[in-house]
């Protein structure tokens, strides 16, 4: 295990970001989940600089990882305020930007992006954040690519969900629609999609959109779902991504 000690301020969030990344690329993770990783380990330390220790007394922070060939293990202790996640509501990821609360993105963010976390306490070992990443060892073999065209709406949303029901009747759990053939997503198409979201997480599954035109991406960002939907620029790209995180 390779580790890292610094004082908690933000002047260390470089430092931090270049030994993380570092180490990403000596696991084998591939670009994006490098990303992930990255953008995970500052939003937690991040919250350890802001909230742990006194703004004139900062503490340390150490920051460990290792790597097999089937996950990239980090570890980020702070000896500072006990931190208990439940304590931290969620975010409002539905509400019109202006209304929404700030606050708890940061945890959010980082469930979504690593495939586990875990956060322990004790008065003699302090804060403890554990996170995984798993490392993919190549393009899944059992996703069902569906191309969609047209119109989404009232009228087509219902057989769309039809179709993947029926996918999913067969043992489908990893699904990619292909959106670039798609001109139009009404509300009705919205509220399909994330029917058919729920089905497949509560099956152990997942749900990932790609290659969305601009009118139907905007349909998305004015709702907030592109924080709620895995969303890719490519079918090439969601399909590598099934199995490797959330987001």
């Amino acid at each position: 295990m390779d580790s890292i000690t610094l004082t908690a301020d933000l002047d260390a969030l470089a430092q931090i970001s270049a030994f993380i990344t570092e180490a990403a690329e000596l696991a084998g993770l591939d670009e994006r989940a490098t990303w992930q990783v990255q953008l995970a380990v500052d939003e937690a330390a991040t919250n350890v600089i802001q909230h742990a220790y006194d703004p004139d007394h900062p503490g340390d922070l150490t920051l460990s990882w290792q790597s097999d060939e089937q996950r990239f293990v980090i570890v980020l202790r702070d000896y500072g305020r006990h931190f208990d996640p439940h304590n931290v509501p969620a975010p409002d990821i539905n509400s019109s930007i202006e209304e929404r609360q700030v606050g708890g993105l940061g945890i959010y963010l980082i469930t979504r992006l690593m495939d586990e976390v875990r956060f322990d306490f004790n008065p003699n070992g302090g804060n403890l954040l554990t996170m995984v990443k798993y490392i993919a060892s190549g393009p899944r073999d059992d996703v069902v690519i569906m191309p969609i065209q047209g119109r989404v709406d009232a009228v087509t949303a219902p057989q769309l969900t039809r179709d993947v029901h029926a996918q999913i009747a067969q043992g489908a759990r990893f699904v990619l629609l292909d959106l670039q053939e798609v001109v139009f997503l009404s509300s009705s198409g919205l509220r399909a999609l994330l029917i058919i979201r729920k089905e497949l997480m509560t099956l152990g599954g997942e749900l990932r959109l790609a290659a969305l035109q601009p009118q139907v991406h905007e349909v998305f960002a004015l709702t907030g779902f592109t924080q709620v939907f895995a969303i890719h620029p490519t079918p090439e790209e969601a399909e590598s991504a099934f199995g490797q995180g959330r987001a």
